[in-house]
């Protein structure tokens, strides 16, 4: 199960085993009850756990980079009198080369004193030995296959001997670290992508609603806009104009980085080229990572002084348009997963941006252009709902992943029982399934919200598609702590509707009210009541009212201008484009003050006409 340098090894005592099981349960329980912000502080109560529990003067948890071979140490823990390991990033592929190899092989370095290491071990021996390091458990921390880092349990003051079935539970220790550590991941990636998606929210709004002559402007801010977000010191927009290569169309690069993109140069990438013109992301965090066919690209990425590359493809009418290129020079860049989907989006603008061009070159009707570039803007309202939601949602999606990782350990524990009571165990397993199907239950509805799609108007049953809106928004109203509640009659008649363009346009109306709400002063009533019935004009009414700041006197229509906001961080398009919508269904939608303060918001929608 381990890899163990010793060659003689000494059962554990009973004491200690039975007091690193009671460790194990103690730290699980710590770290599944946790919120992602709080993790480091427990990681740092653990770390003292271990040092106590095992009797060794300190305890070390590494975070790998294995793309660019680099440790960082991100929490240590010593016994008074020994220092623990300072915060620091350790370039593991040159410091500690055969360490770093095991633990990409996902085995573990087990050594009672530093002779005991193979001779292919020298450098790192040495390092470990101006460490202090005289015995030493290092057990790779791996989630989903892919390292994360590392736990690290040293004795500096005398050597000890590691017994194989406490390495055994050491193994077990890593796996709960690797959990927490994978939460927090994923908790600063959402944060990472939200940030980025409400920044790619802002230049997509400034590209689509520019006037015509003001996109070379929209898009220079937009750029640097990207590369400060990101810390990259270039970014560049490059085109292929009639299948010539590619040529920069507009660059981004800071002060005292200008270098080879500044004079509009492409320098001679053929490996990089070939995939960005067959649709393929580059992503190159170090250099070493180009494999052997595309050492000509490493070698003039290495002259022009680029340590790290993201390039995206820009795809306009099924063919290649050019990229979006994130290029850093000062230091080397991860380019976490999160960051690419929120890059390709603006990739897709600035395609968009040269479609809309060569749209206005060919002077197609001005009824298929508003058409065409209303739609994009109802995606960007969408995409800026659902970066706004995204607390709420990581939330309400983390409650059945905890419970995932709660009912998972037990059933392991339970099957590994001498006799497994395999009724329970199966039982456990059921509830992991179904709290997975809740969990991607809130990703299908947030991916259908967000996805882009041509108009489907079709027959559907709107108190269903309401009560859809109300579930996204529960767990949001909840951390706000305000009720919500739905008024409708038993039986409503069909409309026929696009049922994204409607579910948007309800989802808006219920953020406006949640922030009404959390702008009035403290003591009023925190509800919001969406009421759905039949007006005498037999058609659909909706109206969303809430206890909230309500609407100044004179705004009541100004609201539904285009770039009219009362929000501070407001884009001032949402009520425009809702009203654009509903109007489009055949509709109207206005707002009027309600009784008591507040405000409500009404749309009516034609009841679908029966055909024999």
């Amino acid at each position: 199960m381990t890899e163990q340098i010793a060659s003689v090894t000494v059962p554990a005592s009973l004491q200690e085993l039975l007091s690193f099981e009671r460790l194990l349960l103690d730290l699980s329980a710590a770290f599944i009850s946790a919120p992602a912000q709080e993790i480091d502080d427990v990681i740092d109560r653990g770390l003292a756990r271990i040092v106590s529990t095992l009797g060794i003067d300190r305890s070390t948890l590494n975070r790998v980079f294995p793309l660019t071979g680099r440790a960082e140490v991100t929490h240590s823990f010593a016994v008074e009198g020994v220092e623990p390991v300072p915060k620091r990033t350790i370039p593991a592929r040159d410091s500690n080369p055969w360490a770093l190899s095991k633990a990409t092989a996902n085995q573990p370095i087990v050594f009672a004193c530093l002779d005991e290491l193979p001779p292919e071990a020298s450098l790192d021996k040495e390092n470990w030995r101006k460490l202090g390091l005289k015995s030493h458990v290092m057990m790779p921390i791996v989630v989903a296959g892919e390292l994360h880092g590392s736990l690290n349990f040293g004795c500096i003051r005398s050597e000890r001997s590691w017994p194989d079935d406490l390495v055994a539970r050491m193994r077990l220790l890593a796996e709960i670290f690797g959990s927490a550590l994978a939460r927090k991941r994923a908790h600063e990636e959402l944060e990472l992508a939200v940030g980025f998606e409400r920044l790619a929210s802002g230049i997509l709004a400034s590209l689509v609603l520019s006037r015509h002559g003001e996109e070379n402007q929209a898009i220079a801010l937009g750029l640097r806009q990207i590369g400060e977000f990101v810390g990259a010191e270039r970014v560049a927009l490059w085109h292929i104009n009639d299948g010539v290569p590619f040529g920069v169309a507009q660059q981004w690069y800071a002060d005292g980085f200008a270098g080879v993109a500044a004079q509009g140069k492409a320098p001679e990438l053929p490996w990089i080229r070939a995939l960005i013109s067959g649709g393929s992301v580059v992503r190159i965090s170090h250099l070493s990572d180009i494999p052997p066919g595309g050492q000509a690209d490493a070698a003039t990425l290495r002259q022009i002084g680029v340590r790290s590359l993201l390039a995206v493809p820009i795809a306009a009418e099924g063919s290649n348009a050019g990229a979006l290129t994130l290029a850093s020079i000062a230091r080397e860049h991860e380019w976490p997963d999160a960051l690419t989907p929120g890059v390709t989006l603006l990739a897709e603008v600035f395609a968009n941006l040269h479609e809309r061009e060569a749209v206005e070159r060919r002077k197609l009707a001005a009824e298929v252009e508003a058409a065409h570039w209303r739609e994009r803007l109802a995606h960007l309202v969408r995409v800026h709902t659902a970066g706004e939601m995204s607390v709420a949602l990581a939330h309400e999606i983390n409650q059945p992943l905890y419970a995932i990782e709660n009912y998972a350990l037990a059933a392991r524990r339970r099957a590994a029982e001498a006799a497994p009571d395999m009724p329970r165990v199966l039982d456990l397993l059921d509830k992991v399934i179904g709290q997975a199907t809740r969990a991607g239950d809130v990703v299908t509805r947030m991916r259908d919200m967000v996805q882009r799609h041509d108009l489907e108007p079709k027959l559907i049953d709107i108190k269903r598609a309401v009560t859809e809106c109300l579930d996204m928004v529960k767990m949001d109203c909840e951390l706000r702590d305000i009720d919500i509640g739905l008024a409708s009659g038993n039986s409503l008649p069909a409309v026929v509707v696009d049922e994204i363009h409607l579910q948007q346009v309800i989802l808006n109306l219920l953020r406006n009210a949640m922030e009404a709400i959390e702008g009035a002063p403290p003591g009023g009533a925190r509800e919001i009541t969406v009421a759905l019935r039949l007006n005498e004009c037999d058609e659909v009414l909706v109206e969303v009212a809430d206890r909230g700041i309500g609407i100044a006197e004179g705004d009541l229509e100004r609201i539904f201008g285009s770039f009219y906001s009362t929000k501070s961080n407001g884009l001032g398009v949402g009520l425009a484009i809702c009203r654009k919508l509903i109007e489009a269904h055949g509709g109207k939608l206005w707002a009027s003050h309600r009784g008591g303060g507040g405000a409500i918001f009404s749309f009516t929608l034609p009841i679908a006409t029966s055909v024999d």
